[in-house]
């Protein structure tokens, strides 16, 4: 009689964890629509590098904004980062893998600020030259509300916390 007691209590522990499961799941799904949108943009801005869609990526950012990458002085405004990024001299620079975790984000009125984990390895090829980058980072992104209520990346820096040349 105790070992079925036991089996009893042990399935109705189990069943009790399943459905506190299946709650927190729902708990965490994302609705708030603004949000939702935010990761949308990060979304895309990770496949148009994965995509090398030069036009996917610029559409993203706002005119005036800035980017620090790792080591760098800040770019300012979306030709100069368009120059940084896409330069127009037959270079060529393969995204061979993007991957991004967003680790926090907060929204507040017409500005959200996400914080993001990234593995980015990349290959660069001009005439002769060619080399390839393995970057691990912390990503900060600066989103900014437009007068349409859609958002665009503002600003965003980067850290590289390893780096391997390949």
């Amino acid at each position: 009689m105790i070992f079925l007691n036991q089996n009893y209590l042990f399935f109705s522990i189990f069943l009790a964890l399943v459905i506190m499961g299946c709650e927190n799941k729902e708990a965490n799904k994302i609705t708030d629509p603004d949000e939702l949108e935010i990761r949308k943009i990060h979304s895309e801005y990770v496949n148009g590098w994965l995509n090398s869609d030069e036009e996917g990526i610029m559409k993203l950012l706002v005119e005036d904004s800035r980017i620090q990458p790792n080591t760098l002085k800040p770019i300012d405004g979306k030709s100069e980062i368009r120059k940084f990024w896409f330069p127009n001299d037959s270079s060529k620079t393969i995204i061979n893998n993007y991957e991004t975790e967003i680790i926090s984000l907060d929204i507040m009125d017409t500005l959200a600020i996400s914080t993001h984990e990234s593995v980015l390895d990349w290959t660069y090829k001009k005439d002769s030259i060619s080399f390839g980058m393995f970057q691990k980072g912390i990503n900060t992104t600066i989103y900014r509300r437009q007068l349409d209520n859609s958002w665009k990346i503002w600003r965003s820096m980067w850290t590289d916390i390893y780096v391997e040349r390949k």
